[in-house]
């Protein structure tokens, strides 16, 4: 048994008292915000902070739910996010094992031409151009594409993987088998931390997304849910309450630019994320000190 002193168990405490209110001031906002979904749009308690909806409605959902064009960006983000994750996930493990093997030829210099990509970019103009070149405007698939490779990702990832054990991959040429079978066969599985952490970090990303949408997508339809969202909470004209006459705004308890309508849109657009975090969280810390060990 460890015998702690006074002073330790006071420290302990106090760091526990201090994550909570930390966790309050986080968690506090939400539950504001989920409140105020739940309200009228005439309520007078939205202009306070409240964790309870007054009065309650789910007219607000109801409304967010009815806009077709809600579920043409949840299918192209979600569409977006799943091949973007993927393709980029597999070509930077592809291209961290390659730099992480000091026979390489001139490793360093391929190091050091992403890591110059850290600091140093062609700009949007000409980034438009070449996406523009390659015939990409317009398409679904330039969301994929145009940030396909994060090169601070694929540092870590690479770090990552230079701290595998040389003896598995050596024992598994010995029975024959190519870099290929060992990326995949041999490699992966033992970096499943590192690539569950990336692959987060690359989901995140893709589902957050919306300049890019903005700049290449010209067809609504083809837009992603974050323009979706843009417009209902930035812009002047919403969308939605623009559907509705003025007695049935009247009858909701609407204003001209409902502040529960806003917050509803939130909430249907973060959603999924929140769901699938829990899950994959506890890769987080372990894949990111491990992908810092060597450099």
């Amino acid at each position: 048994m460890i015998i702690r002193t006074t002073g330790e168990r006071l420290f302990g405490a106090g760091n526990a008292l201090l994550m909570v209110l930390l966790c309050l001031t986080i968690l506090y906002p939400f539950a504001n915000l989920l409140a105020m979904s739940f309200s009228r749009g005439d309520s007078p308690y939205l202009s306070s902070v409240s964790l309870i909806p007054r009065p309650f409605t789910t007219k607000s959902y109801e409304l967010v739910f009815e806009d077709g064009d809600l579920y043409w960006g949840f299918l192209n983000t979600v569409l977006r996010t799943l091949f973007g994750t993927a393709a980029s996930v597999v070509i930077m493990l592809a291209a961290a094992y390659s730099l992480s093997k000091k026979y390489l030829p001139h490793r360093n210099f391929y190091t050091s031409a992403f890591v110059f990509t850290l600091f140093f970019s062609g700009g949007l103009i000409p980034t438009y151009l070449l996406v523009r070149s390659l015939g990409l405007v317009d398409t679904r698939l330039v969301l994929i594409v145009a940030n396909l490779v994060p090169v601070f990702h694929l540092l870590i990832m690479r770090n990552f993987l230079m701290s595998t054990p040389e003896e598995l991959e050596d024992s598994a040429r010995i029975d024959g088998a190519n870099d290929v079978v060992i990326l995949f066969r041999v490699v992966a599985p033992l970096s499943m931390p590192v690539i569950a952490t990336i692959g987060l970090w690359t989901a995140v990303s893709h589902w957050n997304a919306w300049f890019d949408s903005l700049i290449y997508i010209n067809d609504d339809k083809k837009h992603v849910l974050q323009i979706w969202l843009r417009r209902i909470v930035i812009e002047a004209t919403d969308p939605i309450t623009a559907r509705l006459d003025d007695d049935l705004k009247r009858e909701l308890g609407l204003p001209a630019a409902p502040s529960t309508i806003k917050a509803a849109a939130l909430f249907v657009a973060m959603a999924p994320i929140l769901v699938v975090y829990p899950f994959i969280q506890k890769y987080f810390v372990k894949g990111v000190i491990l992908g810092s060990l060597k450099g």
